[in-house]
């Protein structure tokens, strides 16, 4: 299993008045994704509705130790 983290750089943070970006990619397939938002709309329902999917993520990964398989992490910063 890849396991694909990005977010962004410091700079780019920045360059986009300190808003942040996260996601994971699970062998090149985006799961989840969270980014910052207008303050007002920062709610589960909306802006961060991708956190349940983190289970199914958990679920993926159990499930991959459990078959041998190989478990890597790469972070990729934009």
């Amino acid at each position: 299993m890849k396991v694909t983290i990005r977010e962004l750089s410091e700079a780019t943070r920045e360059n986009r008045d300190y808003k942040g970006y996260f996601s994971i990619d699970v062998d090149g397939v985006k799961k989840v994704t969270f980014m910052d938002g207008e303050p007002e709309d920062a709610t589960i329902s909306r802006d961060f509705n991708d956190v349940y999917n983190i289970p199914d993520l958990m679920k993926l990964s159990y499930e991959a130790g459990k078959n041998g398989e190989t478990f890597e992490i790469k972070e990729r910063y934009e």
